[in-house]
């Protein structure tokens, strides 16, 4: 397991850590207030998506920073749901995912979850599991238009909430949707949209109780004009300071940096092959660098050949040849000797002096996405924090 250690200022850095990420709650706490300013209202509408370990960065220590300026969190399953619980975190929290017919019990017993709702069958055995549980159970019904994924399809909408806000068991807590293509769509998010708040208005036309939607994701929120108000928005890549579009990278803060170290360099003669395979080869003596991460840390084999760089002493330095499992090399010829001696630092994203490299490149060298990249990061990789200032833990308004 990763080790968790909170800082204050630049952490010290334990010498036998082969590889790490260091993780700014403070900056994380600044993205989750600008994005609570997308819902120009003053009414907390954020959720705090923290699912798959907040997105690799730790769920537990992301949440604890952000708690007292989001609404409620979200999460995947039923199990994060209890490790925010175990965490001592107490704001309600979405689980976005089907339960599976077992997992319900655990939810309608746990502490404010609000499971998702897909079908009136599902709603019923909410229902009777809240009833076994001795207590009312809020729950959000998803309605599908678009994504394809979960939800209740259009025309059979209606039907789903009104088997929810009709049961004793059940409250209905808002009605959700998503976004498929916020990012690279704009026409069908908008008709999409114009859609969802056509099929909300009918619903409370015929008498329905809803007093809060939700449909916007990191995209939605930052690049389409928001409600406010009764709206609540997902908050997931941006609150780790990754743009989902370019419009909103004025808006983030940077939160992590990943790093190693290099282990040892050598100079290669001219036709040296380097890694697996041979499909780098030396056209001229050349300094190599071998840093101790690889793609079992989560440094994407994919990106082997694909014009792939690290920093070192703020200057970037290309990879050559396959990631391996437990290691990587890279060219160091342009730097001098001095500043490569083994045990020197590498970044793998993130900034080092006047360099920077961003999770949305290292994710594009590597014909991925910036979500896979964070997730990705292994358990080798140890999670250093610095903690949220206490001028940046009176700030509640951005």
């Amino acid at each position: 397991m990763a080790d968790f250690l909170f800082m204050t200022g630049k952490p010290a850095i334990r010498r036998d850590w082969r590889t790490w990420v260091e993780v700014d709650l403070g900056a994380v706490r600044k993205n989750a207030l600008a994005a609570q300013q997308c819902l120009h209202t003053d009414e907390r509408g954020i959720v705090a998506v923290v699912k798959a370990d907040g997105y690799g960065l730790g769920m537990v220590p992301v949440a604890r920073a952000v708690e007292d300026v989001v609404r409620a969190f979200a999460v995947a399953n039923v199990s994060e749901a209890m490790a925010l619980r175990e965490g001592g975190i107490t704001s309600p929290v979405y689980v976005l995912g089907p339960a599976l017919p077992w997992e319900r019990t655990a939810l309608a017993e746990g502490a404010d979850f609000c499971p998702s709702v897909s079908d009136a069958a599902e709603a019923r055995a909410y229902a009777r599991a809240a009833e076994a549980a001795g207590r009312k159970l809020a729950v959000h019904v998803v309605v599908d238009t678009g994504m394809g994924r979960m939800g209740a399809l259009p025309d059979m909408a209606a039907e789903v909430v009104w088997e929810v806000a009709a049961s004793r068991w059940l409250e209905l807590d808002s009605v959700a949707s998503h976004f498929p293509s916020a990012d690279t769509d704009r026409h069908f998010t908008t008709e999409q949209e114009q859609g969802f708040r056509h099929l909300i208005q009918s619903i409370q036309e015929a008498g329905v109780p809803l007093e809060r939607t939700q449909i916007a994701n990191s995209a939605g929120l930052t690049a389409y004009a928001r409600r406010g108000g009764t709206e609540l928005a997902r908050a997931g890549l941006i609150l780790y300071g990754v743009p989902p579009v370019e419009e909103c990278r004025e808006l983030l803060s940077p939160v992590a940096s990943w790093f190693t170290r290099i282990t040892q360099v050598r100079t290669l003669p001219a036709g040296w092959g380097v890694s697996y395979g041979r499909t780098y080869v030396t056209s001229g003596p050349t300094r190599v660098a071998t840093l101790a991460v690889g793609y079992a840390d989560g440094y994407p084999r994919q990106l082997s050949g694909q014009g792939g760089q690290v920093l070192i002493g703020g200057k970037r330095c290309p990879v050559l040849g396959r990631v391996t499992m437990d290691q990587l090399m890279v060219d160091v010829s342009a730097l001098p000797e001095e500043s490569t001696v083994p045990g020197t630092e590498a970044v793998l994203f993130g900034r080092q002096g006047e360099g920077e490299i961003t999770v949305d490149e290292l994710a594009a060298w590597s014909g991925t996405i910036s979500w896979d990249i964070l997730t990705g990061l292994g358990p080798r990789v140890q999670r250093v924090y610095l903690s949220v200032s206490e001028e940046e833990a009176g700030n509640t308004e951005g």
